[in-house]
């Protein structure tokens, strides 16, 4: 369904701190760039704010459920670090790799960043530094 109003644009510049870490905002059309000095330091303060709006920390599902209405409202969001892209949500976006590790193929996780923070991601990370290392091994040994 499409909305009679027609798609989102936004447009603007914003520059903040959280806990003392620089963040900037840029909105262009439907393109939305968070830069962040500290990533981690970032997603565990929009949580911890989530959490005392609800009382109940953001789960998977409720990623999934921001990244829904950023692609029904038309927007691209990508998150970054000063030197590396982290993950990008919402229009556009069909990642497999955000449905195995966040639930959602509305993200698209682009550094290890994201893959570690999640507890599902550290599990499948571990196991598959585990598979390659065997699978060296066992090639090692067929020599």
């Amino acid at each position: 369904m499409t909305d009679p109003r027609g798609p989102l644009h936004v447009s603007g510049e914003l520059s903040l701190e959280v806990d003392g870490t620089g963040v900037q905002v840029h909105a262009d059309g439907a393109d939305v760039r968070i830069v962040a000095e500290d990533v981690g330091a970032f997603v565990a303060r929009v949580r911890e704010a989530a959490t005392a709006r609800t009382g109940v920390a953001p789960s998977r599902r409720d990623l999934g459920g921001l990244a829904e209405a950023l692609a029904e409202a038309g927007i691209t969001a990508h998150l970054e670090s000063p030197t590396r892209p982290v993950a990008v949500a919402g229009a556009g976006v069909d990642s497999p790799a955000g449905a195995l590790l966040l639930g959602t193929r509305r993200v698209r996780p682009g550094a290890a960043v994201v893959v570690i923070a999640a507890d599902r991601g550290r599990r499948l990370l571990a196991a598959g530094a585990v598979a390659v290392v065997l699978a060296t091994v066992l090639a090692r040994r067929r020599r």
